[in-house]
């Protein structure tokens, strides 16, 4: 039937009959059917094509009946189908003709049909929801698709911000017109990927390889749109060395080959938005000691911390790093920025003096007291079990990791040795002996339960004996999470609230079958089936803490090849989790689907919000439609919604929104969680066509996903669109080799002016010689003062525009020429004629949730 709804005003029609008509439903050989039988077997197929009209019409708002042809694994012989159609079609206008059946058969187009509909003026019925989750039959939902191929998912994510990228240095520097090429041929691979095989995980493994070799030769080759805009600005602020080669590294790895290799590299860092950000980087390299200067040459704050073992063996990986160097960035609006990074050099020993210490030989322990240059404190060597001290020749440090000295001071000898030595071997064997009586009884202690603060006063009348142990936290300036004596996180504290939070992770073991009926349905690359009712919960085996002045870490590891490490950053507003996730075991030949969720108190009962397309939030409501009554037969597949960007869950107190890093399915399957699928391998086809079992293997080892999420705990839409935005399209870093270059000027070039809160730049791309074509949207939610105005002639630093002419979104058609089509609902008149026809001038206004288009001409400045 047909519906139009109302978000931003789109007509959408639905077939009768799920997508296509089968091959062959009103004729096989049709042509032989007309010649050996004209009066039965043509007449029959005619009849069967007449009767499936007329029963279509009844579903339909108007006398028009769309009848599709064409789907997958279907009229693949064009030559065929094509005479037949037309032999349909002529058959079928003879018997209408006739008969005075008032039928009239001809192909027709989308335009075609639209016209005819508006021109019948019918009511419509609106919807205001979409079509998620949907399903082919009772045991089918096609959710599986929402994370299938992850890596994929991720690759498609970081192109499209490479090539927003590019489109803007194209403009911002007037870079050489032939650049266009490469960036065409970036724009088509990113269009192959966005096919509904490609970007949805549901092809087979080597086209999916296939559709990553493609993605990867245009970035490479569009490489030289970054390397040209970069060494412009760098000859331009005064520096006259060899151009800088700049690469690519793959960071969700902790790899880079430049970082890592060499000793001075520099880092450029590029913000597509049109605001500051504060951004966390991190950067693979060897351990060691390094210096971070910033554009103004100024040095940088800077944390190191060893890479995990479990981004180590990621069996992709090929790098050298043990370590990854973080510090934070300030990003001002469309703009780019450098660091020069360089590895300090270790000092080197004397070797003099080591040639003489490796000689070295007491007869008399009082000899070697008396030759010491600087005298040792015995009582200080306990200050800390972990303790750096000082060579006295060197200065590298060393560590101390056992407390327990053991020396034996008169081995061979009591002669020449004094009183006071006899009287330090003997206090040593004291302390010894102390000790270990202590951890006796301290194991003996560890046996009886730990309690806090808060949990020994609720016991205070207790007679049973229990330990008090002190909370541990990870925190920033913004908020603290509070951890067990196990290391799980137990409360999220922020603003003087307190939220019972925690993160795990699960998996959903998956049906199979042979796909013969319902009941056999597997899971597979479209199919989410798990065939348990909970979740298989994994369980931790170790956990740590890591903490520093820019980021403090919760690492942990769970069984089943799984990490997660939480972190916390200075002065930043939201919680980041970095998971690995495989390879998968499957030696028990079941397929799993490994899930995360986000536990806490929140009340949402059973409503939830997940955006859509990353734009509109819409309201989810746990087994429930807006427009119909549902029975499900997969209560879990039948409640999971693809989330592009953010989903969230909140009550009258709180709300706790979860940020991705790639298109994934979600869901809130439990009052106050929420829970998203992070990878999948299955063993079995679901029998849509994929023709075999989504398990990704290298070298026959399962896929090993890296990624990342965001968290974010504050009722504000404003901020969390801008977090949003800024986690879709992250600044992109690139790297190049800085050693023997004098890089000491200041690398940096900023393309824009401040702009109102709420306005996002779309695009910003070449058009033509002399024009660019300029998208602005309006992110806000709609409100009363949502509608913001942009003065375009104060947007660019760079250009100074002359005139500019507004198009529609797709820029093939100029606006004033556009033909608006007004529509009747069931409800209330609909009209989509254009709201803001006063403009002043270079200042265009724009509503909530709007995009539009400009074509611009410019002189640059």
């Amino acid at each position: 039937m047909s519906h139009a709804y109302k978000t931003k005003n789109i007509l959408v029609t639905m077939g009768d009959d799920f997508n296509y008509q089968d091959a062959g439903m009103w004729f096989n050989n049709l042509d032989r059917l007309i010649k050996t039988n004209r009066d039965s077997s043509a007449s029959h197929r005619v009849n069967d094509f007449l009767d499936y009209a007329n029963e279509a019409s009844k579903r339909y708002k108007t006398k028009n009946v769309l009848i599709t042809m064409g789907g997958d694994f279907t009229y693949q012989d064009a030559g065929m189908w094509y005479n037949n159609l037309d032999k349909l079609i002529k058959h079928t206008n003879l018997k209408s003709a006739k008969e005075g059946l008032g039928i009239k058969a001809f192909y027709s187009t989308p335009d075609c049909y639209l016209k005819a509909v508006r021109n019948a003026f019918p009511s419509l019925p609106t919807k205001q929801d979409d079509f998620f989750p949907y399903a082919s039959d009772p045991t089918a939902y096609w959710t599986g698709y929402f994370t299938s191929r992850p890596t994929t998912k991720y690759f498609e994510r970081e192109s499209n911000a490479f090539l927003q990228m590019v489109k803007n240095l194209q403009v911002m520097l007037n870079l050489p017109k032939h650049n266009q090429f490469v960036i065409d041929e970036l724009k088509s691979a990113m269009g192959v990927m966005q096919h509904h095989d490609a970007i949805t995980g549901t092809e087979k493994q080597h086209v999916a390889h296939d559709y990553e070799r493609i993605l990867n030769n245009a970035l490479e080759d569009v490489m030289i749109v970054p390397n040209q805009a970069y060494n412009k600005v760098l000859k331009a602020k005064g520096y006259e060395g060899p151009e800088l080669e700049y690469k690519r590294c793959r960071l969700n790895e902790s790899s880079c080959s430049i970082s890592e290799q060499k000793k001075a590299f520099t880092v450029t860092i590029f913000n597509p938005l049109a605001w500051s950000v504060t951004e966390p980087i991190r950067i693979p390299v060897v351990d060691g000691s390094y210096t971070i200067k910033g554009p103004n040459a100024k040095e940088i704050q800077y944390q190191i911390l060893d890479v995990p073992e479990s981004v180590k063996n990621i069996p992709t990986r090929q790098s050298l790093a043990t370590h990854e160097l973080i510090f934070i960035v300030k990003l001002k609006p469309l703009s780019f920025q450098s660091y020069h990074v360089t590895k300090n050099e270790k000092t080197k020993r004397n070797i003099k003096t080591q040639k003489e210490r490796k000689n070295d030989f007491y007869t008399n322990l009082n000899d070697y007291w008396t030759n010491l240059k600087t005298p040792i404190d015995i009582k200080n060597l306990e200050d800390k079990e972990n303790r750096r001290i000082q060579d006295t020749i060197c200065n590298e440090n060393l560590e101390i990791k056992d407390r327990n000295l053991d020396f034996d001071v008169l081995k061979s000898s009591n002669d020449g040795v004094s009183e006071d030595i006899l009287k330090l071997e003997q206090i040593i064997r004291d302390a010894k002996r102390n000790t270990e009586k202590e951890q006796k009884n301290l194991a003996k202690k560890l046996n009886y339960p730990s309690l806090n603060e808060e949990e020994m006063r609720m016991l205070s009348d207790e007679p049973t004996v229990v330990n008090m142990f002190e909370d541990k936290y990870i925190e920033n300036q913004a908020m603290k999470l509070r951890l067990d004596n196990k290391l799980d996180i137990i409360t999220l504290l922020e603003n003087k609230k307190s939220l019972n939070f925690a993160i795990k992770l699960y998996y959903w073991s998956a049906c199979f079958g042979d796909n013969t009926n319902t009941t056999e349905r597997s899971s597979g690359a479209y199919i989410f089936r798990p065939n348990i009712t909970k979740p298989i919960e994994l369980s931790i085996l170790h956990s740590e803490i890591k903490h520093g002045p820019l980021v403090s870490e919760l690492r942990t590891i769970y069984e089943g090849n799984v990490t997660s490490t939480t972190r916390l950053y200075t002065d930043i507003d939201f919680i980041e989790v970095d998971f690995t996730v495989g390879p998968i075991p499957i030696d028990d030949n079941i397929g799993k689907e490994y899930i995360i969720k986000y536990i806490t108190d929140i009340n949402n009962n059973g409503i939830f919000y997940t955006d859509s397309n990353g734009r509109q939030m819409l309201k989810r409501k746990l087994n429930e439609r807006p427009q119909f009554n549902l029975t499900l037969a997969e209560p879990i597949a039948g409640n999971y919604y693809p989330v592009t960007n953010k989903i969230y869950i909140e009550d009258s107190d709180n709300r706790l929104s979860v940020l991705t890093d790639r298109s994934q399915g979600g869901s809130s399957l439990n009052n106050g969680e929420i829970e998203i699928m992070l990878h999948r391998r299955l063993l079995h086809d679901d029998a849509f066509g994929v023709g075999e079992a989504l398990n990704e293997v290298l070298n026959n080892k399962g896929l090993v996903v890296r990624g990342t999420q965001r968290i974010l705990t504050k009722k504000s839409d404003l901020l969390e669109r801008k977090r949003v935005l800024e986690f879709h399209y992250k600044p992109i870093i690139l790297f190049a080799d800085a050693e023997n270059l004098n890089l000491s000027n200041d690398h940096r070039f900023v393309g824009l002016y401040s702009v109102p809160d709420g306005v996002h730049l779309l695009s910003i791309e070449s058009w033509g010689d002399t024009s660019l074509l300029l998208r602005i949207e309006n992110y806000l939610e709609k409100s009363i003062n949502s509608t913001i105005e942009v003065n375009l002639s104060d947007l660019f630093n760079f250009i100074k525009i002359n005139t500019f002419k507004e198009t529609t979104l797709a820029a093939n058609q100029w606006m004033d020429e556009y033909e608006k089509l007004n529509w009747t609902t069931d409800n209330e008149s609909f009209n989509e004629s254009n709201e803001f026809n006063n403009d002043d001038g270079f200042k265009v206004k724009i509503k909530a949730k709007q995009i539009r288009t400009f074509i611009i001409e410019y002189d640059y400045v």
